[in-house]
C-alpha cells in the first residue's frame, strides 16, 4: 500500500489517543491530534486552557460552524511537508473531517476504537470527580444526535469506519502484560493486511457482518439502511434482512416525500410549544427529536424483525443462532430476538442502547461488539488475484 495515513475516532474514555501514542508512535508512525490543534487555538483565544470538556466542545462546534474541515485542514499542513512519513491522526470526530482525508489521500484509513460505556466510566471518572452525570452530559454532546452538522458526532464517524479495534482490556504499556501484546499483534496483523491484502482472509464474522451491510444496502428509508442475517449454529446465513416498510406498502419517499416519523415529530412538537408555550418552534422541534423516538410511529420494519419473520413458517431451528446487525437492536428487537431463541448478537454500533442491552442479557443472549476490517474496505484488506 505504499505509505498509510490512519485516522483514529472513538468515544470519550475508549482510548484514541493512548493507542495512538502507545501503538502507532512506536511504529514510527508520525502522531497529529486535532484536540491539541482545538486546545490549542482555545488557547490562543481565551488566554487560558480550557476548563472543561464541554467548554472545548462547544469551542469546536464554533471554530467548525462555517467550515465542519477546518480542523482536518490544520493537521494536513503537516501532513504536506512530509511525503514519505506514515502519520496517524487521533481524535477525529465531525464526517466532514473524514471526508476531508479521503478526499485527499487515497491512502487514507479510519480506525474505530471501541470501549464499552462502563470501561470508559472508569478510565475517566478522575476527571469528573466521579459524577456520572457529567459524563453522560458529555457523552450525548459526543454522541451527536441533538449536534448541529458541525458538531461532535461520534456516532456518524464510528458508522465511517474501516476497521474496528475492541479496547475494554487494560493495557500497560510500561511492563507490556498480555492485554498489551494482543493489542499490538492485532494492530501489526492489520497492518500487514493493507500491505498485502491477496495474501490475507477475513475472519468468519467480517465475512458474515459485511453480508448484513450487503443486505442493509438493499433498504430505501430515508434516515438509515440496516442489515441484519441470522446464521445457524454451523455459521451458514439461514436469513438475512432489511429496514424497510411490509410488502405492497408505498416508501415514506414515494407517499411523504420524508420520513413519516419525523412528520409526526414535528406535529407533536407544535403541539408542545403551544402547550407549554415555547416562543421558539424550532427549539421544540430540536427538543422532540432528540428525546422521542415515536418508533411506533416508523412504519418500517427493521433489519432484524424481517430476517427474523422469514423464517416464520418454515420450522427453522434457532437454537444457538447467531444474528449479525449493522447497528444495536432496539427495544423491539430485543424482545423479538429473545423470543425467536437468538443466542447471541454481533453488533456494530458505538452506542448500545442500555435498555435494549437489559432485554438482552436478561433474556440469555450474549452480545459481541464488531470488531475487525468493515464492510467499506473489505477489498482494502482482502483481495483476490486477478
Amino acid at each position: 500500500m505504499g505509505r498509510k495515513i490512519i485516522g483514529l475516532t472513538g468515544a470519550f474514555g475508549s482510548g484514541v489517543s493512548f493507542l495512538a501514542e502507545h501503538f502507532f508512535k512506536n511504529k514510527g508512525y508520525e502522531c497529529c491530534s486535532l484536540s491539541k490543534f482545538l486546545r490549542e487555538k482555545y488557547k490562543e483565544k481565551h488566554g487560558e486552557d480550557a476548563p472543561n470538556r464541554k467548554a472545548l466542545q462547544e469551542f469546536g462546534n464554533r471554530l467548525r460552524e462555517d467550515d465542519p474541515s477546518i480542523l482536518a485542514k490544520e493537521v494536513d499542513k503537516i501532513i504536506a511537508k512530509d511525503s514519505q512519513s506514515n502519520f496517524v491522526i487521533e481524535s477525529i470526530r465531525n464526517p466532514a473531517e473524514i471526508n476531508y482525508f479521503r478526499e485527499n489521500h487515497t491512502e487514507f484509513i479510519l480506525i474505530g476504537i471501541f470501549a464499552e460505556y462502563d470501561v470508559r466510566w472508569g478510565r475517566v471518572r478522575e476527571t469528573y470527580n466521579g459524577s456520572k452525570d457529567l459524563f453522560d452530559a458529555d457523552e450525548r454532546k459526543d454522541q451527536g444526535k441533538t449536534e448541529p452538522k458541525y458538531g461532535q458526532k461520534i456516532s456518524d464517524c464510528f458508522f465511517e469506519s474501516d476497521l474496528i479495534l475492541s479496547n475494554n482490556k487494560e493495557i500497560n504499556p510500561g511492563n507490556p502484560n498480555e492485554a498489551y501484546k494482543e493489542m499490538d499483534s492485532k494492530i501489526t496483523a492489520y497492518l500487514k493486511s493493507l500491505d498485502e491484502p491477496i495474501n490475507s482472509n477475513p475472519t468468519l464474522v467480517e465475512t458474515l457482518m459485511a453480508a448484513a451491510y450487503t443486505s442493509g444496502r438493499r433498504s430505501k428509508c430515508i434516515k438509515r439502511k440496516v442489515g441484519a442475517v441470522i446464521a445457524d449454529k454451523y455459521d451458514r446465513i439461514i436469513s438475512s434482512g432489511f429496514n424497510g416498510v411490509p410488502r405492497t406498502l408505498q416508501e415514506c419517499i414515494t407517499m411523504k416525500g420524508e420520513c413519516y416519523r419525523d412528520i409526526e415529530r414535528e406535529r407533536l412538537a407544535k403541539e408542545l410549544c403551544g402547550e407549554l408555550q415555547l416562543e421558539s418552534e424550532d427549539t421544540a422541534v430540536e427538543l422532540v427529536k432528540g428525546k422521542i423516538k415515536l418508533l411506533e410511529k416508523c412504519r418500517a420494519l427493521h433489519g432484524e424483525e424481517n430476517a427474523i419473520m422469514n423464517l416464520v413458517g418454515r420450522g427453522v431451528d434457532l437454537t444457538d443462532s447467531t444474528i449479525y446487525v449493522t447497528t444495536y437492536p432496539c427495544n423491539l428487537c430485543a424482545n423479538k430476538i429473545v423470543q425467536a431463541g437468538i443466542k447471541k448478537v454481533v453488533y456494530f454500533e458505538p452506542y448500545p442502547v442500555e435498555e435494549a442491552k437489559e432485554i438482552l442479557k436478561k433474556g440469555g443472549v450474549e452480545t459481541e461488539s464488531f470488531e475487525g476490517v468493515t464492510f467499506r474496505a473489505f477489498f482494502k484488506f482482502f483481495k483476490y488475484e486477478a
